[in-house]
């Protein structure tokens, strides 16, 4: 019985970026495509108009805050909203429930995706009224506060401040 090893030497003339027989290499450029108009999210087009997650008083305002006594810094990236303890705590817009559980820090908490990026963050929750994967309309409870709710814009990614997205009080 005969075993042998063959080596191919040279394999790469085959697979080199030259042209093999005086051939010219011709590239297409993609056709122009028109600009798609972009349609605004809804929840853009209700900036400053969506509804209240729970009644209350701002307590924690969004961004740096300064602790006046000893000058320390802390970033909140939502609002702390004061309410009364149970309250019905409703999503600001529909979409899907991305996240419906415990979280370390915040307690339970309820994520829902608007689509486009767009996501409403509610934490600091004793009761959950939703589960991940639920489609809610706008309105629909998500859960039951306790005595302050942490809620949260988030667009891309990044948080925004809601007070600018909710309606004037």
């Amino acid at each position: 019985m005969m075993s042998g090893l063959v080596v191919f030497a040279g394999c790469s003339v085959l697979y080199s970026g030259a042209p093999r027989f005086n051939r010219t290499r011709t590239v297409r450029k993609p056709a122009q495509q028109p600009q798609a108009v972009l349609a605004k999210h809804p929840l853009e087009e209700k900036k400053g108009k969506l509804p209240w997650p729970v009644s209350g008083v701002v307590v924690g305002q969004f961004g740096v805050q300064i602790e006046p006594k000893y000058g320390t810094k802390t970033k909140n990236s939502g609002i702390d909203i004061s309410c009364k303890s149970n309250s019905a705590v409703r999503a600001v817009g529909k979409g899907r429930v991305s996240y419906a559980d415990f979280f370390m820090g915040q307690g339970l908490m309820v994520i829902v995706e608007h689509g486009g990026g767009y996501h409403s963050i509610y934490s600091r929750l004793v009761e959950l009224k939703v589960r991940s994967g639920d489609e809610i309309a706008a309105g629909d409870t998500v859960g039951l506060s306790g005595d302050v709710l942490h809620f949260e814009l988030r667009i891309g990614g990044k948080a925004v401040d809601p007070l600018q997205w909710l309606e004037k009080k």
